[in-house]
């Protein structure tokens, strides 16, 4: 108690204090005036309602349906609160209230104003409505299966290799439109994907691109590019003959090479992957010459940088 007296006499012998609170009482009251004077007035806001349109499962939209409606609403100020305080009602469409049955469906500004008075406060003026109406293109045909068509460039990183063919989710989609659309599209693409300087498998989604007047299903795939680290290898292999007739032997000296490569890590320790071979047709008997060049027969796409030890050998004819 003592401390409140003490207070209080501080704020009496303060002329300074004595006009803040008085300052302060006046704001206290001037708000109060406006608040009511506010609140018991006319007020306009605009406010943003969410729309949906509920379709039936074999109709497909081929325009967008806006997400959000700006309505201006005019009504008194303290029945503002409500929207202040609770969620923003949805508006709700219902397909076949507008469609015209061959492809269109068409809500125009009155429709949406009786739609939105439903919903909103049954006080409320609608003023305005943003879009003014609704005009949307659909689709009940069945879907069109095309073929996907990727766009993209990957390139590893030096000491790398792509190891394997482009894998993807799904090769076809399903195109919805109308019939003339539908019978002009053949195939769809993804968009552009460039990756370079790439250590590891790519795994990417792609979306597909936009059709105009047509919907994609899905709107994207899932695509995956192996990588793989390649190291060196060194090996011998046997050289084969190619093209000899059956009443001829073809002896070589050597009858093995030296190859060197760098092979993806998984298939460092494969066997046979590598040919080394000469060609009979290659030969020319009249040339001094008993050597034949060696070839590089089949080579694993992956492998790179195939090298022999040496790039001839001598031969020895046999007829029989």
């Amino acid at each position: 108690m003592k401390l409140w007296e003490k207070i209080q006499d501080r704020l009496h012998r303060s002329p300074r204090t004595r006009s803040i609170l008085l300052y302060l009482s006046f704001v206290g009251i001037s708000a109060i005036f406006w608040s009511f004077l506010t609140f018991n007035s006319d007020v306009q806001l605009d406010i943003e309602v969410p729309v949906e349109m509920n379709m039936p499962d074999n109709v497909h939209l081929l325009s967008r349906v806006p997400d959000t409606m700006t309505v201006t609403v005019k009504d008194r100020g303290y029945r503002f609160f409500s929207y202040f305080f609770h969620k923003t009602p949805k508006l709700t469409l219902r397909f076949n209230d507008y469609s015209d049955g061959i492809g269109s469906v068409k809500v125009d500004q009155s429709h949406l104003k009786k739609a939105l008075a439903r919903i909103l406060n049954k006080h409320a003026t609608i003023v305005s409505v943003l879009p003014e109406s609704i005009n949307i293109r659909y689709t009940d045909l069945p879907g069109k299966k095309v073929p996907v068509k990727t766009d993209i460039i990957v390139e590893p990183r030096e000491d790398y290799t792509l190891f394997g063919a482009l894998i993807q989710s799904q090769d076809s989609v399903l195109v919805f439109s109308d019939a003339k659309t539908l019978s002009e599209i053949n195939e769809v693409y993804t968009y552009h994907v460039e990756e370079t300087d790439l250590t590891d498998t790519l795994r990417r989604k792609v979306s597909i691109a936009p059709i105009n007047g047509a919907v994609v299903e899905p709107r994207s795939i899932d695509i995956m590019v192996p990588i793989e680290k390649l190291r060196s290898q060194s090996r011998t292999i046997k050289i084969a003959v190619r093209n000899a007739p059956r009443d001829v032997k073809m002896l070589l000296f050597p009858s093995d090479v030296g190859v060197t490569y760098r092979a993806p890590v998984s298939r460092a320790n494969d066997e046979a992957n590598i040919t080394a071979v000469v060609d009979y047709n290659s030969i020319n008997v009249s040339s001094p010459s008993n050597k034949v060049k060696v070839m590089i027969g089949e080579v694993p796409a992956a492998y790179q940088d195939v090298k022999f030890s040496h790039d001839s050998v001598e031969y020895i004819i046999e007829k029989h």
